[in-house]
């Protein structure tokens, strides 16, 4: 599982830099190179660098996707490099729309954006590649079956409308498009950011379940549990993460909540207290019974006596 916990962690750290080129970094030729660069893949890519910027975020991708494919080499016994060049290729492209959207002030329609948004949230460089080192080998027909593709739509649904709540007020300011700005700006929904947030909230609920019963389902499943598994763990880790604010701008908070499980020293005071609390009832139960008793036995013997 080591190289599985280095393939999550190294395509996060990519996945927010690449993020960050299309939201703030990169100019639309720069972009446009971008994509280009990843549709090609493979080839002499020297004197076809526009800046030293695409060079430098293209270089990581392509060394981290080539060392990660030799990894699961091993484990797969066959080349998974081009279906991580495929979903690394889909999240840019996604990108790429949601950049030509706010650049050229097109809104798009609720489907549109929710056809596009979970994609865009990034969680396929996560979680899709670290599948591969899990343990069990998954197939071609594995990965392109309806099961598959549903686990990680669901999951990455969750992520993105979590994430368009958490950051409501700060994508309200900036103008972004979300499925709440969508719903209160521009006539998709109720116009009342409360009864949007409610909306959203059902959708988050709606979908949670709908994936923890693909979890749990084993008849007619082809994905192993163990792969489905991630899939759960990823979905809890999203709701800590915004469970109150967006976790990227809240670095502190979500140091701590590191810090609570790892470092610090488990806080056992309640849980004394729960037992003193469950011996009292104990006590008290004993108590009651013993009352019970001396009362029927004097009864008995009231009984007897006349």
């Amino acid at each position: 599982m080591s190289d599985a916990r280095i393939c999550w962690a190294k395509n996060s750290v990519l996945t927010t830099v690449v993020d960050d080129f299309f939201d703030i970094g990169g100019t639309k030729e720069e972009l446009v190179n971008f994509v280009t660069l990843v549709k090609k893949w493979d080839g002499n890519h020297e004197e076809e660098f526009c800046s030293e910027r695409v060079r430098t975020v293209f270089s990581a991708l392509y060394s981290t996707i080539h060392e990660l494919g030799a990894k699961a080499w091993a484990l797969q016994k066959r080349s998974i490099t081009k279906h991580i060049i495929e979903i690394w290729l889909s999240l840019i492209e996604s990108m790429m729309k949601e950049f030509d959207w706010q650049r050229n002030k097109l809104v798009p329609t609720l489907d549109e954006y929710t056809r596009n948004a979970y994609i865009s949230f990034a969680l396929g460089p996560i979680v899709l590649p670290s599948l591969y080192f899990v343990g069990p080998e998954l197939s071609e027909d594995i990965i392109r079956n309806h099961e598959y593709h549903k686990l990680y739509y669901l999951m990455s649904t969750c992520g993105r409308l979590l994430n368009d709540i958490q950051g409501s007020e700060r994508d309200v300011k900036e103008g972004k498009l979300t499925s709440l700005t969508l719903r209160t700006e521009h006539g998709y929904g109720s116009p009342s950011i409360d009864e949007a947030k409610r909306e959203i909230d059902s959708l988050i609920n709606s979908s949670r379940t709908e994936l923890l019963k693909l979890v749990l389902q084993s008849e007619g499943s082809v994905v192993p549990r163990a792969c489905k598994d991630l899939f759960w763990k990823m979905c809890r880790v999203l709701h800590v993460f915004y469970m109150r604010t967006d976790g990227f701008s809240s670095p502190k908070e979500m140091v701590a909540a590191v810090s609570a499980v790892i470092r610090e020293p488990l806080n056992v005071d309640h849980l004394q207290l729960f037992e003193e609390k469950k011996m009292c009832c104990h006590i008290m139960i004993e108590d009651s019974l013993h009352v019970i008793i001396y009362k029927l036995l004097g009864m008995e013997a009231l009984k007897v006596q006349s």
